[in-house]
């Protein structure tokens, strides 16, 4: 079969090749599972500048077509525009056309496109100006009440099938009467097989792995750590950043003050890689705020890991993280709860290492790659036989 893939965004800030976000994992790994089975995939994304770059999870050999972006975004540094605005009709209509014309020259079977409702609304507008190719969306969250739903409910309409990887998607997509398909993946990063260096130490750390953020609950826990640091003085409290425009400007000063609060900034200094520092964790600390994609994937692939996870109640985490049993779900913004699910983990090591184990199985049990082929294959056969 012959595949077009549509990614908006899959180039990033030039030296975060290997820091991917999830929106561009999920497609670059569907891509390269179809390829595996022998399908023809192409992709096509938004044309960039020179200060930005390609992922290293991108196959070298597979070929790309770049069409006009209809947005103005900044990186991971900046934020030239925000989600929703910097938006041009003229640059649509173009990227409208350029998508129309690959598809007709390249004959594809079928469009895959993967992203939000804004990606949706591409799909069914390719759609209702003519594109004969076939359309399927893979939705990677949701945002309801749409503006001007009166015209967005047409372009819905006009997708030839919707596609997500969570009940949680699947039920707020349902509700909006957008009929779903639900086909799960698995993770992107296998961490474990990442590691090259020295033994690992024993795990003595807690680790937090997000962008610096209230938005994903740096703030909670800081005060976490800041609460059990001098309780556990043979704990490495952790934090393993990015750059992010808009952090919580006090964190590293505030770590300062404890000899096991740590700040490690990607790129990492020499020693320090990402898998060593999740490895050697005893737990992770992830009490997110706003998701910006489900499932989310660090928490998908530090489970994997065999490392219980502590994070917020809400939306598709808890297909992931079964309170008590793989991790702890918790309030969002809740300091108290978050506190204490972090120390009844280390005040009982061996309890905590059980939960890893149990945690490592759910996700290789209910999250992997081994039936997707299959089942968007029939997705993708349903839409080009209607």
């Amino acid at each position: 079969m012959k595949i077009g893939v549509f990614v908006s965004v899959v180039a990033g800030q030039m030296g975060f090749e290997s820091n991917v976000s999830g929106h561009i994992q999920v497609p670059m790994q569907s891509i390269e599972e179809l390829r595996t089975k022998g399908h023809d995939v192409q992709l096509i994304t938004n044309e960039f500048s020179e200060d930005r770059s390609l992922p290293f999870c991108l196959a070298k050999d597979i070929e790309i077509h770049f069409v006009t972006d209809s947005r103005n975004r900044g990186g991971v540094l900046e934020r030239t525009g925000k989600q929703g605005t910097g938006f041009s009709f003229m640059r649509l209509i173009r990227q409208v056309s350029e998508i129309k014309r690959i598809c007709k020259e390249q004959e594809f079977d079928v469009l895959h496109l993967f992203g939000y409702n804004r990606t949706a609304h591409l799909a069914g507008g390719l759609r209702l100006f003519g594109l004969k190719t076939p359309v399927v969306v893979t939705i990677f969250g949701t945002f309801f009440p749409e503006k001007f739903s009166f015209l967005t409910k047409r372009l819905w309409k006009r997708v030839d099938a919707v596609v997500t990887a969570t009940s949680f998607v699947k039920n707020k997509l349902e509700t909006e009467g957008i009929p779903t398909t639900q086909i799960s993946h698995g993770v992107i990063r296998h961490i474990v097989e990442e590691y090259e260096g020295p033994e690992l130490s024993a795990p003595h750390r807690v680790l937090f792995w997000r962008d610096l953020t209230v938005a994903n609950g740096a703030d909670v826990a800081i005060k976490a750590y800041e609460t059990l640091a001098p309780k556990y003085p043979d704990v490495d409290f952790d934090f393993a950043v990015r750059q992010h425009w808009d952090p919580v400007k006090d964190i590293e000063s505030r770590a300062e003050n404890y000899p096991n609060i740590n700040v490690y900034h990607f790129p990492y200094d020499e020693g320090i890689t990402l898998p060593k520092l999740l490895l050697e964790s005893l737990c992770v600390v992830m009490p997110i705020r706003n998701m910006s994609i489900d499932p989310q994937l660090v928490i998908a692939e530090t489970l994997a890991t065999g490392r219980p996870v502590i994070t917020t109640d809400q939306r598709s985490n808890p297909e992931f993280v079964i309170d008590g049993k793989t991790g702890f779900l918790t309030p969002i913004g809740d300091v108290e709860k978050t506190t204490n699910a972090l120390d009844y983990l280390l005040a009982d090591r061996d309890r905590c290492i059980q939960i890893g184990v149990e945690a490592k199985e759910h996700i290789d049990t209910h999250w992997n790659w081994d039936n997707y082929v299959n089942e968007i294959l029939e997705v993708y056969n349903r839409v080009i036989h209607r």
